[in-house]
C-alpha cells in the first residue's frame, strides 16, 4: 500500500469504481470501522505498470484525501502490522497479509521523506496567474 483515505472522504464512490485492483472498500466494509473508504494495504499497488499515477487520487472530488503511506514492503512489515489505522486480511491458511508475506510494488520517484506524513498524491493545482 502506498496510499491512504483520509477522514475528509466523502465517500461518493469515485475511487472505489476506478482501483484497477480493487483494493477500496466502502465506509460499510471498512475493517477499523470508520465511516469513510479504506485501500487494504496489502492489495494497493499504487496503479504500477497499469497507469501514471493512483487512479483513486485522480478521480477524487477531495483534494487533500487521498496521502502516501509507506512502500508495502518488508522493511516497513512492522509500520503495516502496529499501526491501528490498518487491519491486514488473512491468507486461506490463516497467515496475515503483511509486507513479508507478499510484497506490492510502489512509486520509486516518490521519495520515503514524503510518505506516511500526510503528502497529498493529487496536489491542488497553481492559482492561474493572469496574463498580461
Amino acid at each position: 500500500m502506498a496510499v491512504i483515505i483520509n477522514d475528509t472522504c466523502i465517500t461518493c464512490d469515485a475511487c472505489l469504481q476506478q482501483c484497477p485492483v480493487n483494493a477500496i472498500v466502502d465506509d460499510f466494509a471498512n475493517p477499523i470501522g470508520k465511516k469513510q473508504y479504506y485501500v487494504q494495504p496489502e492489495k494497493c499497488v499504487e496503479c504500477v505498470g497499469i497507469y501514471d499515477d493512483p487512479q483513486c487520487a485522480a478521480i477524487c472530488p477531495s483534494i487533500g484525501c487521498i496521502t502516501w503511506d509507506m512502500p508495502f514492503i518488508a522493511s516497513f512489515d512492522e509500520h503495516f502490522r502496529n499501526e491501528t489505522i490498518y487491519k491486514l486480511g488473512v491468507s486461506k491458511e490463516g497467515t496475515l497479509k503483511s509486507p513479508i508475506y507478499k510484497e506490492k510494488s510502489y512509486r520509486e520517484d516518490i521519495a520515503l521523506c514524503d510518505r506516511g506524513v500526510g503528502k497529498l498524491v493529487q496536489e491542488e493545482p497553481d492559482a492561474l496567474q493572469e496574463v498580461g
